[in-house]
């Protein structure tokens, strides 16, 4: 008995024309399925990034009502950068629909069409650098991964940044001219709106190009991510005094960061933030800086304990975030114990190097959790950049296996 027949007629089946759009159309199914399972088709929590639409909505500008001790939103409203607008700005023509069935409907349907289009970027740019084969394995793994399946159907920017990046790092494969160079700036400066941090890795990809002599090509990256910027920090500037980004890094450095445990939240309720909340005007800013500053407080007086949760928080990242209850089902962590597994193997070989700018996203997001916190949706963020490394490392897993088989028959 051999196993040869039946993998040669598996790899005669994928190589048909039909069998890409067959797991498209897979993810797509999944992905839909998903929505109605998960009842996220009624849902009415938008986080801060709905908060802050409906302030749009009513004329109250850009702006976040903080809770009472009740935890209910109060009526009064401060001047926000607490989120950067990107994920603001999709989600609030949304809000003009009532209904709130058909709003969710319209929204996650909007998303997944993202998702699938991020995915098919992806399947693209790895197959013309590793060929068909891992191209596919990747495709199955982007369609049927179950935080990939859950995340178009949750509210926040996470497909929106597997798509940028996507498209970004699809762009960097193309003919480098100034048509290319303004739209791959413009990418980088929209995705930036919606997730901050990413700033971090462009920062280095600029750094880096030119080492490389590639100066002109950084300097029109740099270029086009501060036009698309500048209305945003100027705005902050007049508002705040200062040109921020967001209002939320000396929270998150802070709940990286303090005495208690990883993700606890800056303390609430005492003298000195009832003080600050006096003053709608500067709260933001001024609690932002208080938390930085605890934070920095303990890393001084506490480093060896600081410099101990630093495996603790990739542990949380990189293999898995138990406290998140999500993490806690078979569907999730087995299949990325199997990817984790074959993504390291995959980092070993030399068709990886090729994937250097992935290589890249993921370590700059390490370094972000280390610096800060990690969290379930920054790995399911970057997850997409892992997937040629799990590809490769099952290619090369299944190429071993079928030579031990031919050896031992």
């Amino acid at each position: 008995m051999t196993l040869e027949p039946l993998l040669q007629r598996i790899k005669r089946l994928v190589r048909k024309p039909s069998v890409v759009p067959i797991v498209f159309f897979l993810a797509l199914v999944f992905r839909f399925f998903a929505l109605f399972y998960s009842g996220q088709l009624h849902t009415s929590e938008y986080w801060e990034y709905g908060q802050i639409a409906q302030n749009l909505m009513d004329g109250n500008g850009y702006s976040f009502p903080f809770i009472d001790k009740e935890l209910h939103f109060t009526s009064q409203n401060y001047p926000s950068a607490l989120m950067p607008p990107g994920y603001v700005f999709f989600l609030y023509p949304f809000f003009w629909i009532e209904s709130s069935v058909l709003r969710n409907l319209l929204l996650f349907s909007i998303q997944i069409g993202i998702s699938l289009l991020a995915i098919r970027l992806f399947y693209l740019r790895i197959k013309e650098h590793s060929g068909y084969n891992i191209a596919f394995l990747a495709l199955v793994l982007l369609a049927i991964l179950p935080d990939l399946v859950y995340a178009p159907v949750t509210v926040g920017p996470t497909v929106w940044f597997h798509f940028l990046i996507g498209t970004f790092l699809w762009l960097y494969l193309r003919k480098s001219d100034w048509k290319n160079s303004i739209f791959q700036g413009v990418t980088a400066g929209i995705l930036v709106l919606m997730r901050s941090e990413s700033l971090l890795f462009f920062a280095f990809l600029v750094l880096i190009s030119f080492k490389n002599g590639h100066w002109k090509w950084a300097i029109s990256l740099v270029f086009w991510i501060g036009i698309i910027l500048s209305p945003w920090l100027i705005r902050n500037y007049q508002v705040f005094g200062a040109p921020v980004l967001s209002a939320n890094v000396g929270v998150n450095l802070f709940r990286g960061n303090n005495p208690t445990e990883i993700g606890h939240w800056p303390p609430v309720w005492d003298e000195t933030y009832q003080r600050l909340r006096q003053n709608p005007q500067t709260f933001e800013k001024e609690y932002d800086a208080r938390a930085s500053s605890l934070a920095k407080k303990y890393i001084e007086n506490q480093p060896v304990e600081w410099i101990c949760q630093w495996p603790i928080k990739m542990y949380r990242f990189w293999v898995i975030d138990w406290p998140d209850e999500r993490t806690h089902h078979p569907a999730f962590w087995l299949t990325w114990f199997i990817c984790l597994v074959a993504g390291l193997f995959g980092f070993l070989r030399p068709e990886a190097r090729k994937f250097w700018m992935e290589l890249l996203i993921l370590l700059t997001y390490t370094m972000v959790i280390l610096v800060f916190f990690p969290q379930l949706r920054y790995q399911t963020m970057v997850k997409v950049c892992f997937i040629p490394f799990c590809a490769i490392g099952m290619a090369w897993f299944i190429g071993l296996f079928r030579k031990n088989r031919s050896a031992t028959e």
